[in-house]
């Protein structure tokens, strides 16, 4: 075996390896490994299934990190290996970024180019020509993929499976999806992938819905209004569409549906019926807020919105007298109130916290005492944005 040859068969073994990594998180097995110097700067398996994105191609996967790792979005002395033919896509990936150098290990006619690489890199209106040798550890690189093929036909209930997919009861299922609290890249891959997987989605507001099914490509699907003042018919509606055997998606405007937001009815609802119910984890201003506060977090107590006007006073004071940490969910325009029931009601040196527009641009937390807190609130014009309030256990507690 001559050195070209015994280089070649080595950068392609890496390569299946990231191959064998992708069949095993349940997506079709192709690898590459981009070389520099006889040194990998590039590598990438397939990520399609696991970020449900049919862009994730291993190719442009490790030609996004050999371009990041040169600091130059042309890879003109590189040469790219890679298990299967790129298909067209990826072949154009190659071209973009002026690979001159292709080496694959297997052409398959399942998920093969619909053109030939060989003519997509040699087109000379691309200005761009590369050579392309083929067939390197060809035997081992074709049967990673039919073996996969094969196992997906034989044996499906072993692939690899997603929360959302779950095998529902007969009438479907109700998931709960959690959606950003502020920053609009804590949206979940499992969240993204059920709502495109959905047959509707009920929201709690569709203009707010709108926007973010947007941003992460949903495709366009009956969407459903659900508050507070529709909740008990519309929880009788969803129980008939998951008994029917739709997949039915609930988001909230924000965070997690059914805490402090409309969602309890449909789940019980939903219960009540032996239908399937699950929720995906995911954002909650809540949790977020305790974990930053410096308030112990071994017991904690989440209240939700004290009642606006009667017996707000009395639910303060049965609420501080726990020994725990208090999470109350406050409007920026009663925050000022509360804090002054606080101060009355569990005294002004209480330690509390004030969590302002979570995972957001102004993101701020206000630490100190209930009348320090109270002061620093009060000297400005005005508060804006979500506020999650938390009351920490008293001195007395032994905390």
């Amino acid at each position: 075996m001559s050195e070209v040859q015994r280089r070649h068969e080595s950068f392609m073994r890496q390569a299946l390896e990231l191959a064998h990594q992708a069949a095993a998180e349940g997506d079709v097995p192709v690898g590459c490994v981009i070389v520099y110097n006889d040194e990998v700067i590039g590598r990438g398996s397939n990520e399609i299934q696991r970020r449900a994105d049919p862009t994730r191609h291993a190719e442009i996967v490790a030609i996004e990190q050999a371009v990041r790792v040169r600091g130059e979005k042309f890879l003109t002395d590189c040469t790219l290996y890679v298990t299967l033919e790129p298909c067209t896509m990826c072949a154009g990936a190659i071209v973009l970024a002026r690979i001159p150098t292709v080496v694959y290990g297997a052409a398959d006619p399942k998920t093969g180019a619909c053109r030939s690489l060989f003519e997509l890199v040699d087109d000379p209106r691309l200005n761009h020509k590369a050579v392309v040798r083929s067939g390197i550890l060809e035997q081992e690189c074709s049967s990673v993929l039919s073996d996969f093929f094969a196992a997906q036909r034989t044996a499906p209930s072993t692939a690899q499976t997603h929360a959302s997919d779950i095998a529902p009861a007969p009438g479907g299922i109700l998931w709960l999806v959690p959606t950003p609290i502020g920053n609009l890249e804590d949206m979940t891959l499992r969240s993204v992938k059920t709502l495109r997987e959905a047959d509707v989605i009920v929201c709690e507001d569709t203009r707010n819905a709108g926007p973010l099914l947007k941003r992460y490509d949903v495709p366009r699907k009956p969407l459903l209004s659900y508050h507070e003042h529709n909740e008990r018919e519309r929880a009788q509606e969803i129980v008939q569409r998951v008994r029917s055997g739709q997949k039915v998606a609930l988001i909230s405007d924000a965070g997690m549906p059914g805490i402090s937001d409309p969602g309890y009815r449909a789940v019980r609802a939903c219960v009540e019926s032996g239908l399937t119910v699950c929720a995906l984890p995911g954002p909650s201003a809540g949790v977020t807020a305790v974990a930053a506060s410096g308030l112990p977090t071994d017991r904690v107590l989440f209240a939700g919105f004290l009642p606006q006007k009667k017996g707000r006073t009395a639910a303060l004071a049965d609420l501080t007298s726990i020994p725990a940490t208090i999470v109350l969910y406050e409007s920026p325009h009663r925050l000022l109130t509360l804090l002054e029931e606080i101060v009355a009601v569990a005294g002004p040196d209480r330690p509390v916290v004030l969590a302002r527009e979570i995972s957001k641009r102004f993101e701020e937390y206000v630490r100190g005492s209930a009348r320090h807190v109270h002061d620093v609130c009060s000297q400005r014009g005005s508060i804006k944005g979500e506020c999650v309030v938390l009351i920490g256990p008293s001195s007395e507690s032994g905390e």
